[in-house]
């Protein structure tokens, strides 16, 4: 395979894209994701073949374009006012100092007190924050992992966290169990569909057609589920 970057006019402005040229291919095919525009087409492909697949898809690729710009996580600031979702809803940071190790308190379900020493630093700021979700990890998901191995009559194994930034969670041949803990800021309903993925391979192993009659046993909504979290996922896993 040949992977070139390049650069084609369209209207006023330059659209970099990415084409590869594979000898196995037979068809050309457009594909937009976080990398932008890429292009994938046989050998042979003549320049002119590539330059009109792109213009006529113009519209297409730019409405995905900003539809992935739009995706793209924030940069965060790590101070006072900063958005945090939780559990589906968005909190607002607050900061306080004190001396000694950090505090963190959920106010009227809107805001996460944060109490601690060097609150004008952004480290320990996310240090924090990271701890809170975390704790909150550890018992969220025992619970739903008891609650989904009930209704399969599976015993429920130990859940471990995961940092991991690309899985959301995994199920080994042993048993075990890791979720991550940045699923944390997702909806309950979304929570459950990860859970219930896992929890399923208690059961069966492979993502045979058994193994999604399982999954939907215990999630009936999972595909509404699975979708939202894709669209959140490059935003959740900045965190």
């Amino acid at each position: 395979m040949l992977t070139e970057p390049r650069t084609l006019r369209l209207g006023e402005c330059d659209l970099p894209y990415l084409l590869k040229r594979s000898v196995q291919r037979r068809r050309s095919v457009l594909l937009v994701d976080e990398r932008g525009l890429v292009v994938h087409v046989p050998w042979r492909a003549s320049e002119r073949h590539i330059s009109q697949l792109i213009t006529e898809a113009q519209s297409w690729i730019l409405r995905k374009l900003a539809e992935w710009e739009r995706k793209k996580p924030r940069q965060r600031s790590w101070t006072g006012g900063e958005a945090l979702d939780f559990l589906g809803r968005q909190l607002t940071l607050q900061l306080q100092a004190r001396n000694g190790p950090a505090i963190a308190q959920l106010r009227d379900g809107s805001a996460l007190e944060l109490s601690l020493a060097a609150p004008h630093t952004p480290e320990r700021v996310r240090n924090a924050v990271v701890s809170w979700y975390r704790r909150h990890a550890g018992s969220h998901f025992a619970e739903r992992v008891q609650h989904f191995c009930a209704r399969l009559d599976v015993p429920a194994p130990r859940v471990q966290l995961s940092s991991a930034r690309t899985r959301w969670g995994s199920c080994n041949a042993d048993g075990e169990i890791r979720l991550n803990w940045r699923l944390m800021q997702a909806a309950g309903h979304v929570i459950d569909y990860v859970v219930a993925h896992e929890v399923a391979h208690l059961k069966v192993m492979s993502h045979s057609a058994r193994f999604w009659r399982t999954v939907q046993r215990l999630c009936p909504e999972y595909e509404a589920a699975k979708a939202e979290l894709s669209a959140m996922s490059l935003h959740f896993m900045a965190l």
